[in-house]
């Protein structure tokens, strides 16, 4: 189910891009609407790093400095976001994953499919970059402030955060997901926002799909 909710909050994001263009210059607008989203694309991320490390301890060894983390995989305790950086980070390298940002206005890719995976380079934003220097990330921490105060912290729900929030769950949803990412068959709707620069491109599935190793 996480590929198709995540594709839910695409949706809702492009719908968003209708009244405020997907620019810079713009990024600092806030509104309930990205309020709205922001609560849900963080609450995503959320769910599916928790599901990524509880199905990953299953077969793997856990890290030993992860504090309480055997309570948290058996599900008795919540894994927080310094959980999140410290085991993912440690196994993934996501600091330095980067995507393009495909309806970034100037530098366009409404249809990814149609291009090389190399051609793709109009706006790249890092999501993780903070976890190189185990920081919390800003678009996390302006999730947790409204979700504490969302009245005080309103204008925190801007559209910069909404994208870094739904790049840092789009980048787990194929670590998830990788073998179903890698083998082409992901609906192709899924790079319609960001498209990854952290795999190598293999050819693809017929015209329609991309094959990554």
């Amino acid at each position: 189910m996480d590929i198709p909710y995540y594709l839910e909050l695409q949706k809702r994001v492009f719908d968003t891009l209708r009244y405020v263009s997907c620019h810079e210059g713009n990024f600092d607008t806030y509104s309930i609407v990205f309020e709205s989203l922001l609560i849900d694309t963080c609450s995503f991320f959320d769910s599916i790093c928790q599901t990524l490390i509880r199905e990953r301890s299953l077969t793997e060894k856990p890290e030993a400095h992860a504090r309480d983390l055997d309570k948290k995989t058996k599900g008795s305790e919540s894994l927080n976001f310094g959980d999140y950086r410290i085991l993912l980070e440690n196994k993934f390298l996501l600091s330095r994953r980067e995507v393009n940002l495909n309806p970034y206005e100037g530098a366009e890719y409404p249809n990814p499919l149609s291009h090389g995976p190399d051609a793709i380079c109009g706006h790249i934003i890092v999501p993780f970059k903070e976890w190189a220097d185990c920081a919390p990330s800003p678009w996390w921490r302006a999730f947790t402030d409204l979700k504490h105060d969302r009245i005080s912290n309103f204008r925190k729900a801007t559209l910069r955060n909404v994208v870094y929030s739904m790049a840092s769950g789009f980048i787990i949803l194929t670590v998830r997901n990788e073998d179903q990412f890698k083998a082409g068959s992901v609906t192709p709707e899924i790079y319609d926002l960001f498209f990854p620069k952290y795999w190598h491109f293999k050819g693809r599935v017929a015209v329609m799909n991309f094959l990554w190793s």
